[in-house]
């Protein structure tokens, strides 16, 4: 358990030190670039994002899971993430004009290009990320993120500087890939395995072809309403609406961060041990929503001085569809690492049917609402999505893995009660503070001061587990 607190650690220090990057250059780049170039870029990189997710067909995944690593397996993932890698990437340049042809917006055919570059290093970054995973290696993983970072954050500013607009964003991911491939190389070059091998690659498309395609639908909810708006509405829509849905991507994913990378190679652990993978299952959740709904809660309520302090006055009508949002996130949280229980498990399948199901209920969803209430509609949308991710997780875990869904639930109540201690706080701040009027950064000090003290109040006194690990640290920091 050791090895894992300490991964954890690594694994979160660096994850926050990229988030304050890519914070940093949101917030810069929000201010010099306009909705309608950010909303074009967000097009563009919408369908990217999905397909990037297809690209290395589970074989990281594989990899981590297998209990005995050769060198043949390591070669013939290479080998099949090559295949598919380059030929998507063929394919998306290939489609690039038609696609903008499509959308209507001309200059996406070259965004498409400069995006499509990635995929054809695209597995010399996640195998041996897959190979560092499994050592615990997450202090050198994060370092070699922090530096890609920062190499994207220096490109990315320089050119919308001198005038490159949206393309800015394109070659600042491009310089982010390239970093992580010579970082990612250098730094498993102790099993030097690089030659791709294209014999005995049933095994990992078995698991892949399952596994990429249920994590492309579930990444397909992040960014298919920027598809759906820029066909149905405008790129300004778009902007906006990304903005929104971004900030609350970015506040799930700041406390995640640390919890994901660690989380595959964990499961994994217990479940080769033979441990009760259920228990573990049920503490992480227990852990991660009393923790996870109290903040979204607050931003819920606090998302217009949020809104303002990352991004700018400009983009306060994305504070709303902010708000909504949170609903969705929240409603996800208990069941946030169902995917990779499943594949731990080998119900990579029933992983599957899962985010088809859900999928399929959030494209109707955000469709409809589009055409009722525009990008308002949309973000509802969200809701019922969030509502269907609950209900069919649940349902899975209960037929795969026979978790409990009465026990979880039980679980669940302290962090309820957590989660509505600090909404009133909130609520309490913005009644003798209203967010409309005072700065925001004010309304975030206010908030930074007062609500971590609700929130660790909450864990006494509804004897929260969170307290211990509450206590630990606050225990070792007086020892330092």
């Amino acid at each position: 358990m050791a090895n894992v607190r300490r991964a954890v650690i690594y694994s979160s220090l660096g994850r926050y030190l990229l988030m304050v990057i890519g914070l940093i250059s949101t917030m810069i780049v929000a201010r010099l670039l306009s909705p309608s170039e950010i909303g074009t870029f967000a097009v563009a990189s919408s369908l990217v994002m999905i397909m990037a997710e297809f690209r290395v067909l589970g074989a990281n995944a594989y990899l981590i899971r297998e209990k005995e690593l050769t060198d043949k397996k390591i070669r013939s993932s290479y080998g099949l993430t090559l295949l598919v890698s380059w030929a998507m990437g063929l394919a998306i340049i290939a489609s690039s004009y038609p696609l903008a042809d499509f959308f209507e917006i001309e200059e996406l055919g070259v965004l498409f290009i400069i995006l499509a570059l990635s995929f054809f290093v695209a597995p010399y970054i996640s195998i041996p990320h897959a190979i560092l995973s499994r050592k615990y290696k997450f202090g050198l993983i994060s370092n070699i993120y922090v530096i890609a970072a920062v190499a994207q954050f220096v490109v990315t500013v320089s050119l919308v500087y001198f005038g490159f607009s949206f393309y800015s964003l394109a070659f600042g991911n491009l310089a982010a890939i390239l970093t992580q491939t010579i970082l990612f190389l250098y730094a498993s070059r102790e099993v030097s395995v690089y030659a791709p091998r294209f014999r005995d690659m049933r095994a990992i498309a078995r698991v892949g072809i399952y596994t990429s395609l249920g994590h492309m639908i579930r990444k397909a909810q992040h960014t298919t309403p920027d598809m759906v708006i820029g066909k149905m509405g405008t790129t300004i829509e778009v902007g906006l609406f990304s903005r929104g849905l971004g900030f609350m991507v970015f506040v799930t994913d700041t406390i995640m961060s640390g919890i994901y990378p660690v989380a595959a190679p964990y499961l994994a652990d217990i479940n080769n041990r033979g441990d009760d993978v259920v228990k573990a299952y049920l503490n992480a959740s227990q852990l991660i929503t009393g923790v996870l709904w109290p903040v979204l809660a607050v931003g819920s309520v606090a998302s217009l001085p949020a809104i303002r302090l990352m991004f700018g006055d400009q983009w306060d009508f994305a504070a709303p569809l902010a708000s909504i949002a949170a609903m969705w996130a929240m409603l996800r949280a208990p069941h946030v690492l169902a995917p990779q229980v499943l594949i731990t498990l080998g119900h990579e399948s029933s992983m599957f049917a899962k985010e088809l199901i859900v999928f399929l209920m959030f494209l109707a969803a955000i469709i409809w609402g589009y055409h009722i209430d525009g990008i308002h509609g949309v973000a509802y949308g969200f809701i019922i999505a969030g509502l269907a991710d609950l209900i069919f997780s649940a349902l899975f875990t209960k037929i795969c893995m026979g978790l409990p869904m009465l026990k979880h639930l039980i679980c669940l109540v302290p962090s309820l009660k957590i989660t509505v201690l600090c909404w009133l706080g909130v609520q309490g701040i913005a009644y003798v503070w209203p967010f409309y009027e005072t700065p925001s950064i004010l309304s975030f000090l206010q908030i930074l001061v007062i609500l971590p003290l609700v929130w660790i109040l909450g864990l006494f006194i509804f004897k929260h587990p969170l307290r211990k690990e509450v206590t630990k640290f606050f225990g070792i920091f007086r020892k330092s």
